[in-house]
């Protein structure tokens, strides 16, 4: 009897196409995994933005005095920011502000400008004319008693895949509590 050292060149290319296989799924496993948590950590980051922003919002028109915005007597007309006049007597411009060539959201007094959204995020657009915060009067004209807010907070950038695009809208109504 022959004594058979060795593999066949079948067995050798049945082991190879095993192998390559399972490389190949688990490359795309990892590659998935990877892409998904890099979305997760920007979609999170954006996220953290917009609720910090619409709790500083809300703060802000909750304790204020007085709201003075271009309300109509339906409360149809949105406009691109709001002012609040603080029990100290002192006003306040919330709305968007161009930092750079990043479009945030953020207050302006005499005391000068807090942002509210890092530069990491953006409202869209390459101006304040095309962001997309919007505050809509949710009471009768010249008295607005509330306001809901609205607004879009992307990652700065466009990612080279759409997939990783992180991306999301934000929404509240507030109403003043000395009212």
């Amino acid at each position: 009897m022959k004594n058979k050292k060795g593999f066949t060149l079948i067995e050798l290319l049945v082991a190879v196409a095993i192998i390559s296989g399972l490389g190949t799924v688990l490359a795309q496993a990892f590659f998935t995994t990877t892409r998904s948590n890099t979305k997760v950590e920007r979609l999170t980051d954006v996220k953290q933005n917009g609720e910090y922003a619409l709790a500083l919002i809300e703060r802000m028109v909750r304790n204020a005095r007085t709201i003075t915005a271009t309300c109509t007597q339906d409360g149809s007309v949105s406009t691109p920011s709001a002012a609040v006049v603080a029990p100290d007597g002192g006003e306040t411009t919330i709305g968007c502000v161009l930092d750079g060539t990043v479009t945030r959201i953020a207050s302006q007094s005499s005391s000068g400008t807090e942002y509210f959204t890092s530069n990491a995020v953006t409202l869209g657009g390459d101006s304040c004319d095309a962001d997309s915060l919007v505050f809509y009067c949710t009471s009768i004209a010249e008295v607005p008693k509330g306001l809901k807010v609205t607004f879009q907070l992307s990652q700065k950038g466009t990612p080279v895949d759409q997939f990783e695009k992180a991306s999301t809208t934000f929404q509240t109504s507030i109403s003043l509590r000395s009212q």
